[in-house]
């Protein structure tokens, strides 16, 4: 879900940081015996069903369309699983079929303005009341016991926890993925507008399905370098793209997380209130893993004890798409053959539990179940505080230029005596070749042999080789302190591993545009000439 970020506008950044300090949080594991491995396979279920279309009414009176996928050849009543989706009920046609040969009725609903829903279509808004209306209807149905979970990803993930936030009476679990969180990781992570936000309002305009027109990469990344290489406005993206202003326009007059994307999301009083059992599901390449975790360490800040000791988290090796279905293979990386969970056996085996009073997944032998990738191993932690055993710090320092990786700084674990001052000058009329574009994490390649060596200012730091194996597991924070000749800028961190043969690693980044370094929630733009602490905290969990 990344693309190239918006920039400010063409002022070049004069950008000097002084008294670097480095404090890298690094959790570091020392495996402690065996972890046993869980094949996990979810076997097709043995029962006729039936498939029909249904409109349910909101309580403002729009219509609503849902298809429901549901066993025929059973005595009573069944539990429901619900989705609610923005790419045309259709979509979940296999989920249907599978949840249904398995005894459940599967509910797959439009949001209104989409497919055949009523109503208007405001993306991100206001999806958990008619989630709250359709669980309302299901627990009301003949061939319904009254228990309702929620399933889905990305943008069904989020709208899982805008119903839960509604509180509706049957909702009895949720199992969200790879979850959008408004206004924190889409479409404006940091304060930075993505480019990829046009495109996927291109996906979502109007009635009927557009994934045609979202598929054309070519299209869409030719307009996204247009705009770039010309250096144009961002608010120029809906015109040149051709996509309706109704929506964009409306987003991007909120670029920081006001009260207009806080109002999309649990509040904290909500969180308190959240206590049904909750299975969240993440990657580390997961472009929406920044508000999978919001969701997460919001509940575990202000949930009651009771409910923050049923919500397990799996964080796997995963990009967005491969939290639904795991892949061994990912931007030029392999993982072992352990990385590769059936979701739906989890899935499955998550609502038995939840709906039916089955047993509690036995791959779940802890509430954070988290991949080790290089060990091929899963390993678990009652909590995310208990992953790790211990972090580290390094500190940045230098005594020349550190331009490339020829000339670079340092990083040590020891409080460097005279850390130094390193400048770096940015212009942003100055713009990068489109191949670099595509080598880049941006582009979904994690391995290269040349990634650090590509031109552009920057400043480089290297630690010392590693004198043995180390295993890392969290997050890292970098905090600088710079002094900009500028009011605003957006600055990039990037942290790699460098194998023995040159060959760089992607970990992860965190971006800042530099009137959100107090915070998201807050713009104050910058003093040129004042010296002020910036923290990176952004990067991803791995």
């Amino acid at each position: 879900m990344i693309s190239p970020a918006s920039s400010p506008g063409p002022r070049m950044s004069n950008i000097t940081t002084r008294s670097l300090v480095l404090g890298l949080l690094l959790s570091i594991f020392l495996p402690t015996g065996v972890f046993a491995q869980f094949p996990l396979e979810a076997e097709e279920g043995d029962h006729d069903f039936r498939v029909e279309n249904v409109f349910i009414e909101a309580r403002d009176g729009i219509r609503l369309h849902a298809r429901i996928w549901r066993p025929i050849d059973m005595d009573g009543s069944v539990p429901a699983i619900l989705t609610l989706t923005p790419y045309t009920s259709d979509d979940g046609h296999r989920f249907g079929v599978f949840y249904a040969s398995h005894g459940f009725a599967y509910v797959n609903a439009d949001i209104r303005g989409r497919g055949e829903s009523g109503g208007e279509t405001w993306p991100l808004e206001r999806d958990g009341l008619d989630g709250a209306d359709i669980v309302g209807w299901i627990v009301n149905q003949p061939w319904s016991d009254g228990k309702v979970g929620m399933r889905g990803g990305s943008y069904r993930g989020m709208t899982q926890w805008q119903t839960l936030k509604e509180f509706p009476e049957g909702l009895v679990t949720i199992v969200p993925t790879a979850s959008v969180h408004p206004g924190w990781d889409y479409p404006n992570p940091s304060g930075i507008f993505l480019s990829y936000a046009a495109q996927w309002l291109g996906f979502v305009e109007g009635e009927a399905s557009q994934a045609n027109l979202f598929g054309d990469s070519d299209y869409w990344h030719g307009k996204f370098l247009e705009l770039y290489a010309r250096h144009g406005a961002f608010s120029e993206l809906d015109d040149l793209t051709g996509i309706s202003p109704r929506v964009f326009e409306r987003w991007i007059a909120h670029p920081g997380y006001d009260e207009f994307w806080k109002a999309m999301n649990p509040a904290p009083e909500d969180y308190a209130r959240m206590a049904i059992p909750i299975l969240t599901i993440t990657g580390h390449f997961d472009g929406d893993q920044p508000g999978a975790l919001k969701y997460y360490r919001d509940h575990m800040a202000h949930g009651p004890e009771h409910g923050k000791a049923d919500h397990y988290l799996i964080i796997g090796p995963w990009s967005h798409g491969g939290t639904r279905i795991p892949q061994a293979e990912l931007g030029g990386l392999t993982f072992g053959a352990s990385s590769v969970l059936n979701m739906e056996a989890v899935h499955l085996a998550w609502f038995d539990w939840t709906l039916r009073d089955g047993p509690k997944p036995a791959f779940l032998k802890d509430r954070v179940a988290h991949y080790v990738m290089e060990a091929d191993e899963w390993r678990f932690a009652p909590s995310f505080g208990e992953v790790a055993s211990g972090h580290r710090e390094w500190f940045l320092s230098s005594d020349g230029p550190v331009s490339d990786v020829f000339s670079s700084g340092t990083l040590s674990s020891e409080v460097p005596d005279n850390p130094g001052v390193d400048e770096l000058i940015y212009d942003p009329l100055v713009t990068v070749d489109d191949e670099i574009w595509r080598e880049s994490p941006w582009a979904g390649s994690y391995v290269s042999g040349g990634q650090a060596f590509h031109p552009g200012p920057k400043a480089v730091y290297h630690s010392p080789p590693l004198s043995s194996s180390v295993t890392v597991s969290g997050y890292a924070l970098l905090e600088l302190f710079i002094e900009l000749d500028v009011p605003d800028t957006d600055l990039l961190a990037s942290l790699y591993e460098i194998r023995s043969n040159g060959q760089t690693i992607y970990l992860g980044q965190s971006e800042l545009r530099a009137r959100h370094r107090n915070g998201v929630d807050r713009s104050e733009l910058v003093t040129p000439g004042r010296v002020e602490r910036y923290p990176f905290d952004r990067f991803y969990w791995f």
